[in-house]
């Protein structure tokens, strides 16, 4: 099965190529599916691609020495991941799992070898992936570090709105994430986020739903993450 172009077209990989480039690209992807629960990569195993969801949700993940699990991302189709694989041959820094059943686009060195010889854009853009991730991770760790709870709850929200996790709402935007999913980003105790979340609701920043977090007001939430309010 070929790739869907409609997902590259949506990818920050193949932001402006030729017309008629991702028809030539679709070639160079291997579609391959994975049952909910199942694991892509473990944290240590040797890089080999880069991947794009095509359906389905993936969770990237660490588990630190205790067995302690932070959540580095949940991602919809159109999202890639694994990048760093293909600029340098080094072991996967998390785990990358199925939530639910996935096909994902895989991009290997080779094949990503030769677009970029045939598309040089494709190698930019992907160094603005790595840069954009690079600032990201600067961030997260400032906020981890310094941070109180409610900042850390708030970033954590900001993280998935940003990278369009979810859907939009005519009140806002709703991200299908439980309180421990949550807590597992912030780096807190689910009960610390539920008494977090339940004081932004209390002042009109979100909607709590069985199961989601509807944001009404990022501008405010920003405002929490730098300590404004």
């Amino acid at each position: 099965m070929l790739a869907d172009t409609n997902i590259l077209a949506q990818s920050p990989l193949f932001e402006g190529v030729p017309p008629g480039a991702l028809e030539i690209a679709r070639e160079a992807f291997q579609t391959l599916s994975y049952a909910a629960g199942k694991k892509v990569f473990e944290a240590g195993d040797p890089g080999e691609a880069l991947y794009i969801v095509q359906s389905g949700r993936i969770k990237i993940y660490r588990t630190n020495l205790d067995g302690k699990e932070k959540v580095l991302a949940y991602l919809n189709p159109g999202d890639l991941f694994g990048e760093m694989s293909l600029v340098e041959e080094i072991p996967r820094s998390a785990t990358a799992l199925a939530l639910e059943d996935t096909v994902l686009l895989a991009l290997y060195r080779q094949e990503y070898y030769g677009l970029t010889r045939r598309y040089p854009e494709v190698a930019h853009n992907l160094a603005r992936i790595l840069a954009r991730r690079l600032r990201e991770m600067n961030l997260e760790v400032e906020v981890l570090s310094f941070e109180e709870a409610r900042g850390r709850v708030a970033y954590a929200l900001l993280k998935l709105y940003r990278h369009r996790y979810g859907e939009q709402s005519p009140q806002g935007w709703r991200v299908p994430a439980t309180h421990q999913e949550l807590a597992l980003m912030a780096g807190t105790s689910r009960e610390t986020v539920t008494r977090v979340l339940h004081a932004l609701r209390d002042e009109a920043i979100l909607r709590l739903l069985p199961g989601t977090v509807e944001i009404l007001d990022t501008a405010a939430l920003e405002e929490v993450l730098y300590g404004l309010r």
